[in-house]
């Protein structure tokens, strides 16, 4: 069943936070924990604080239980690694939204159909397309040179969304794909002053956790 617009929004973008979490080249640190694929379905790994609260913001407001650990890893540079775990009893439910999201977005972001600036499926559109770039640049992080503002992920289902939703945000995106991961990024300037703004409007309601509360 289609997940109604308000869900869709969270979903999609928590769907996009998990898939931008990949080991990659330039950080392997990350570790890949799909939500409907893996050894482990319904556990996440980042080790990007924001990305975490932002998934647990998320799964909240979407009304799926989950529960954080965080703990410190590595051996000569020590960071910081945040699991969000969905209880067992809860993952079929939790796989099932997130892939119908992930499925519901896409679609959205890929339709060749043209619609008018002011056509509510066009509002929704831009938001599907902020949603995407919102939840990749929190778990990828920016990839920042003197000319690009880009994200590096290993998903190439997801580097194909990225491309066309900055399309949509007015951005023109570039992609190059280099040892065994993909670069989007688009021109410093303008164009990706578009893009961070327009990922401002895949916010969605969330309640922010009360002081003390990191297990729910």
């Amino acid at each position: 069943m289609p997940l109604d617009r308000p869900r869709l929004a969270g979903a999609f973008e928590l769907a996009c936070l998990v898939r931008a979490t990949a080991v990659t080249p330039a950080s392997a640190t990350r570790t890949i924990r799909s939500p409907w694929f893996g050894p482990d379905p319904g556990v996440v790994e980042f080790d990007v604080e924001a990305a975490a609260r932002r998934t647990a913001q998320l799964l909240r407001s979407l009304d799926v239980p989950a529960y954080t650990e965080a703990s410190v890893a590595g051996l000569r540079r020590r960071y910081e690694l945040y699991r969000i775990i969905v209880p067992e009893a809860h993952r079929t439910a939790y796989s099932g939204l997130v892939a119908a999201a992930w499925q519901q977005g896409r679609t959205s972001i890929l339709s060749p159909v043209a619609l008018g600036a002011t056509a509510p499926a066009n509002t929704w559109r831009l938001r599907m397309a902020g949603a995407a770039w919102r939840g990749t640049l929190l778990t990828a992080g920016r990839h920042m040179r003197k000319h690009i503002l880009g994200v590096r992920v290993t998903d190439q289902d997801l580097a194909t969304v990225l491309v066309r939703a900055a399309q949509l945000l007015d951005a023109q995106a570039s992609l190059v794909r280099r040892g065994g991961s993909f670069l989007i990024s688009v021109p410093n300037g303008p164009a990706a002053g578009r893009l961070l703004r327009g990922a401002q409007l895949c916010d969605t309601p969330v309640l922010e956790p009360a002081p003390g509360a990191g297990q729910s």
